[in-house]
């Protein structure tokens, strides 16, 4: 099982080398995880208060990750065009893990060097992180499946 190493991942998703007992593992985990992401959002909305820019990271949110997913598919659909969604989310499992890493350092950073900044609502900054992260993360994405294509 590959958790952190993504090179790792592509090469053995390229060459085809993983085992069917890792190949269930990662769609398992990786479908679960992109599930509990997609049910995140709404529930949040639900058990705290929002304002404008929560409305405003959902949308973001929502857009950059769709685009992210055509691009993806239409990537993987240039090369072999060949088992999209398996790819999709056994790369899933280690960049979200990198994904909360980078979100978690960048929040600890950001509300330590700005104190003056909120934590009971969605600020710019909040959104500002969302949005930048989630670009890094489909563009990983992205990339991974067109190297795996090559």
């Amino acid at each position: 099982m590959y958790i952190w190493n993504l090179k790792g991942l592509v090469q053995a998703l390229k060459e085809g080398s993983l085992s069917s007992k890792s190949q269930r593992l990662h769609k398992a985990i990786g479908i679960s995880l992109f599930a509990f992401a997609l049910l995140a959002y709404p529930l949040s909305f639900m058990t705290e208060p929002s304002n404008t820019l929560d409305i405003v990271d959902m949308f973001s949110y929502l857009v950059i990750n769709l685009v992210g997913i055509y691009k993806a598919y239409t990537i993987n659909q240039r090369g072999e065009g060949k088992e999209f969604w398996f790819r999709y989310f056994s790369l899933y499992v280690p960049l979200t893990i990198r994904f909360i890493v980078l979100v978690s350092v960048i929040m600890i950073v950001g509300y330590t060097v700005l104190p003056f900044i909120s934590l009971d609502e969605t600020n710019w900054f909040d959104v500002i992180i969302t949005v930048g992260t989630e670009i890094y993360f489909n563009i990983l994405m992205v990339k991974s499946i067109k190297i795996i294509n090559e």
